[in-house]
């Protein structure tokens, strides 16, 4: 049973774009715009949120990040999406993730001013994520790593 076969029969009908007014349109974009503009709000007054441009083959591009706190018992947080992890920092399983610090005065704001601390799951995701190249050498040492710290604690391999 396919979409196809629940569709009219005469389906230019049915897809009939005069149908939708100028009125819905409109407000389908206000209510985008308002959406996006909370989420940047959102984003500012989070104190581990943060962005800035780089040039990358002539063109600007924005890289935004959510740092982890440099302090222990906060939780690891992706720097892609912001999403905390079950981990905390300063544990065992920090060594789970990829980490770079960044310490770059530029990348510091009123309401964090610490050198900022960033979790991937893998080099490779950094590496996408800001556009830089990781030395092989150091990929390897930190997959041996996270490779050793799943077996001591059990944990499961991807």
């Amino acid at each position: 049973m396919y979409a196809e076969e629940y569709l009219p029969e005469d389906t230019e009908d049915y897809f009939n774009a005069s149908e939708i007014s100028i009125d819905e349109t409109s407000t389908i974009d206000t209510e985008t715009k308002h959406h996006l503009k909370m989420k940047e709000v959102y984003k500012r007054m989070d104190k581990d949120y943060y962005s800035y441009k780089i040039r990358v083959n002539n063109e600007n591009i924005k890289i935004e990040l959510y740092s982890s706190s440099s302090l222990s018992k906060s939780f690891i947080r992706n720097a892609i999406t912001g999403i905390r992890s079950q981990y905390k920092v300063g544990s065992k399983y920090e060594d789970l993730f990829f980490k770079i610090k960044d310490v770059a005065r530029k990348n510091q704001t009123v309401l964090n001013d610490l050198p900022r601390k960033l979790f991937y799951d893998s080099p490779e995701e950094c590496e996408r994520h800001l556009h830089i190249i990781i030395p092989t050498e150091l990929k390897e040492n930190w997959m041996k790593k996270k490779l050793s710290i799943k077996v001591l604690k059990n944990l499961p391999h991807e």
